[in-house]
């Protein structure tokens, strides 16, 4: 997908730091009904996290974070400025997101989704994620809770990257114990 399909020009996607998290946290507040604390992404820019921001003229438009574990990632948060919604940068941002993952060695991503969030279900199903479970009462609300829908994308790897990706393990565990 080029920068011109999408129609916008000047934008990148590159890691998150902490000089994007004050923009990071404007988009938080601006998506989601119980947004995180700047505390949450400080700790997510510390920990073993994919972390990635689109930015157009050096302004932060969207946002995407996601754990690494061995062989699977959790997609924790994805959101777009709602003035740059419609414009195919989730989609964008989603598939660099996959493809830093399937250099890892991931095998699998699972997200949730608040059940009431039809446009993110809907996307989340165009992108070939594929319903497996609910989460009762997962999310609060400002009535109380809902249910949070459990989504997975199995990534295909070819077996050498899974092989080296075990090896790496194998050794980094030998070292550290």
């Amino acid at each position: 997908m080029t920068r011109e399909r999408l129609g916008i020009k000047d934008f990148n996607i590159r890691k998150m730091t902490s000089s994007d998290l004050d923009e990071v946290f404007k988009i938080e507040n601006l998506s989601n009904p119980t947004p995180w604390s700047t505390a949450s992404f400080l700790d997510c820019l510390k920990g073993n996290y994919l972390n990635l921001v689109v930015t157009k003229n050096n302004n932060t438009i969207a946002f995407c974070i996601s754990s690494i574990n061995f062989t699977e990632s959790h997609l924790l948060n994805i959101s777009i400025n709602p003035e740059y919604r419609g414009l195919g940068i989730g989609k964008f941002l989603l598939k660099k997101a996959e493809s830093e993952c399937l250099g890892k060695g991931i095998k699998d991503i699972f997200l949730e989704v608040r059940e009431s969030n039809k446009i993110a279900i809907s996307f989340y199903k165009a992108m070939n994620y594929r319903y497996v479970g609910v989460r009762k009462n997962y999310y609060k609300t400002e009535l109380g809770r809902e249910d949070g829908f459990i989504y997975t994308k199995h990534m295909e790897i070819s077996k050498f990257l899974s092989l080296f990706r075990q090896m790496t393990y194998i050794i980094k565990k030998l070292f550290t114990i």
